[in-house]
């Protein structure tokens, strides 16, 4: 890799970040497409964030991703919203252009994305783990395309707050429950189930939500949106018992493609991409 002046900078806003393959699927398409730029991560603490736009403008980064804990947190700070990021309440791209900070969602795409990729189209009830910034982009973009959603989360007021937005942004049904016994219901009538927790994320790799798999319906599509490990044991164990699973990584690439397409304006590689993703991943 070759910086110099005419270098353009990118990078990804989150905490931690230590564990991100953000920056090596990023670099490794500027590689592959020839284009002068470098992707780097920007790990900011809580306490550091509400300067972290201005910061980026004064620094002449030209865009960044942003991850948890801040996909929603970002919004206030920014000129500019697209549609899709307003109405979903959450932000995982940010495009600085003439000093205008513009603010997109890939999350939810590239979600779908990897849904059709692997022939399954949204129809039915998804039951969505979690209520942050993920749950949301994922439900508003289910509910866009014919799914009803329902969302579990242990702070019950949360999940009903989202399922209120979700009807009123989509006109689809849409539930709210903790994970008590009526959660079982839900797992029997799902197409869907989605764990948009860090649950089972490296280096916690023993935990997976409080469901119980024997519950799901067995035409069921058992997804995380953890790429690291690619096989959670949430997974693993609805594996076992032979429910059809989809791992997060094609969701971390196709969104990561997603935005890199906003940001360059050209075609992502995805291919070579989702490769080095993948390579790293398996020899981890």
């Amino acid at each position: 890799m070759h910086i110099d002046q005419e270098t353009k900078v990118f990078g990804l806003i989150g905490y931690p970040l230590s564990h991100s393959l953000s920056p090596l699927m990023h670099n490794q398409a500027f590689a592959v497409a020839g284009i002068n730029a470098v992707y780097l991560p920007f790990p900011v603490q809580p306490d550091l964030f509400s300067s972290v736009v201005n910061a980026a403008k004064t620094l002449g980064i030209q865009g960044f991703n942003v991850t948890i804990p801040y996909k929603e947190m970002i919004i206030p700070y920014l000129d500019e919203v697209d549609q899709e990021a307003g109405q979903c309440g959450s932000v995982n791209l940010v495009i600085i252009k003439e000093g205008r900070t513009l603010g997109f969602n890939t999350d939810g795409i590239g979600f779908l994305d990897s849904l059709r990729q692997e022939g399954h189209q949204p129809s039915g009830l998804a039951v969505i783990l979690g209520a942050g910034g993920a749950a949301r982009a994922l439900g508003y973009t289910l509910a866009m395309n014919g799914s009803q959603t329902v969302f579990v989360n242990r702070t019950l007021p949360r999940a009903q707050q989202l399922a209120q937005e979700i009807i009123s942004l989509t006109g689809q049904e849409s539930w709210a429950i903790d994970y008590g016994g009526q959660v079982n219901e839900y797992l029997g009538r799902a197409n869907l189930v989605v764990n948009t927790t860090p649950l089972g994320m490296f280096p916690d790799i023993d935990k997976m939500p409080d469901i119980d798999l024997y519950r799901v319906n067995s035409k069921a599509k058992i997804c995380d949106i953890i790429y690291n490990p690619v096989f959670t044991r949430l997974l693993k164990e609805a594996q076992d018992l032979g429910l059809r699973t989809m791992s997060g990584i094609g969701m971390f690439v196709n969104q990561g493609a997603r935005s890199w397409e906003l940001l360059i304006g050209k075609k992502a590689p995805w291919q070579e991409m989702y490769d080095v993703v993948q390579k790293r991943l398996l020899r981890d």
